[in-house]
């Protein structure tokens, strides 16, 4: 999957707050991909996701003059309602609550295919050591796999990954750290360096 640029996204973002319709359109192309992408991960319907995608932009629209050119980085800030209107879609459709868990901690389930398992296939790991890492990122928190997927399938820093997910950055550094410690209990050391010096690879 071809990942959305930083610097074209802040560019459009700043052009189209500036008032430029046209990067308005540049904008949406940019990124509405990655963030149908990231929304389908939780395991609910593709049209939903789509649904919450256009709200998205519609809204950004909107209340582009209410919006100013102070949004940090344009790309979590579009993650985080993307996710935001996803879950109030799910509390008021019936049909998908039951995928919220009533305690305060409740997360939506989080696919665990990420690009580095075509990787693997590609570099031609044994099908033993795929299916190792398979099952070792099934055995992480929704939580945890979304932070894996954010860090570095989307390549953002912690800070961002942070506001997405609503916490410290200090704990998102935390539960990246707890995810690698589960996935080192689970696969061998060599694998799981392996592992990683493919997902930090792809993001040179």
């Amino acid at each position: 999957m071809d990942h959305a640029s930083s610097y074209h996204i802040d560019f459009y973002w700043q052009s189209f707050v500036a008032g430029d319709d046209r990067s308005f359109t540049n904008l949406y192309q940019q990124v509405a991909g990655n963030m149908m992408a990231y929304g389908s991960k939780f395991n609910i319907d593709r049209e939903l996701v789509g649904d919450a995608l256009q709200d998205v932009f519609v809204d950004l629209y909107l209340k582009r003059d209410r919006l100013g050119i102070n949004i940090k980085n344009p790309k979590a800030y579009l993650f985080i309602a993307l996710k935001n209107n996803l879950l109030k879609k799910i509390a008021s459709n019936k049909k998908w609550q039951f995928q919220l868990l009533e305690d305060k901690g409740a997360e939506l389930e989080f696919a665990t295919e990420y690009s580095i398992q075509d990787q693997l296939v590609e570099q031609e790991v044994s099908a033993e050591i795929q299916e190792k890492i398979k099952r070792a990122i099934a055995g992480l928190s929704p939580r945890q796999k979304e932070i894996i997927y954010l860090k570095f399938e989307e390549e953002l820093d912690y800070p961002e990954v942070a506001r997405i997910l609503g916490i410290s950055m200090e704990s998102a550094r935390k539960q990246l750290y707890r995810a690698l410690k589960t996935l080192r209990e689970i696969i061998d050391k060599k694998t799981l360096t392996n592992l990683l010096l493919i997902f930090l690879k792809k993001s040179q």
